[in-house]
């Protein structure tokens, strides 16, 4: 089961082209940004695969799973709050806090809810499809690397919180 530093982790990462964004946008400094950008992009990736690396390690178990909907369009959605940086000038105080809140609210909702598997960097550099299944009477969240069609099957699947499932 996913933690809240995991999640955490996760929401850094779905959110590493937003900072990358405001970090080129805010720095004028060549050597400051070049060293801020490679650093967060650099720490993210490390987290992330040592995150997946730790999930791997999860024992998968066989499930009868009712794959209902392919739903990688969720990942369109996700990215209109990479919009923000370019409604955003964070060149003063107020600017900065309301971002700041603004942000905290987001990574709450992000942390708190499943949203945290909708992730576009995980499908752009991992290959990981959303879809979303029933496994008994429960439906959930399953993050995959295969790309199935919509069928009942078997599969290996680790549940990693309370409505997501990803598959071995």
């Amino acid at each position: 089961m996913l933690n809240k530093f995991s999640k955490i982790i996760l929401f850094y990462f779905a959110y590493l082209p937003l900072f990358s964004i405001l970090i080129i946008n805010n720095i004028n400094d060549t050597k400051t940004l070049l060293i801020t950008l490679i650093s967060a992009i650099i720490v993210g990736f490390i987290l992330v695969v040592l995150l997946l690396k730790t999930i791997k390690s999860i024992v998968p178990s066989e499930e009868k799973i009712t794959i209902n909907e392919l739903k990688n369009s969720e990942y369109l959605s996700f990215l209109v709050t990479y919009i923000l940086p370019f409604l955003v000038d964070l060149n003063g105080i107020k600017s900065i806090v309301s971002f700041s809140i603004l942000m905290v609210l987001v990574a709450y909702l992000y942390i708190d809810t499943s949203l945290f598997c909708i992730n576009p960097l995980l499908k752009i550099f991992f290959r990981y499809n959303l879809y979303q299944v029933t496994l008994g009477s429960k439906k959930y969240c399953l993050i995959s690397k295969t790309k199935h069609k919509i069928t009942s099957s078997k599969l290996k699947v680790k549940k990693i919180s309370e409505d997501i499932l990803i598959e071995d």
